[in-house]
């Protein structure tokens, strides 16, 4: 009995200070301001920042060192001179003239 007498006393006093308890004040404008940040917060997101100033950096110096690359090989290869490339050209595709026949 005392079990029941004191869960039915906890019960009121729980409905009792749930009536004391006073309503809240809201902005008016809080749900318009909560949604504007939600919106800013989407629109972060949204940009691009995967070629940051860092990356650019990092491609531009890429770009230079294959460029010095390529320049010093090509400046770097044994000399060669024009004509034996013309000469040895011209023995690859049979393009010297050996027989006085037009149909070669």
């Amino acid at each position: 009995m005392e079990n029941k007498e004191h869960i039915k006393n906890k019960v009121k006093d729980t409905f009792n200070v749930l009536e004391n308890i006073n309503k809240v004040e809201v902005n008016p404008f809080l749900k318009h301001k909560i949604l504007q940040k939600l919106n800013n917060v989407e629109e972060k997101k949204k940009e691009i920042n995967w070629f940051t100033p860092k990356l650019q950096l990092a491609a531009f110096v890429i770009v230079l060192l294959m460029n010095a690359i390529a320049i010093y090989y090509v400046f770097s290869s044994t000399e060669v001179t024009i004509t034996s490339d013309i000469n040895s050209f011209a023995q690859e595709y049979s393009l010297q003239e050996t027989s006085n026949s037009l149909l070669n």
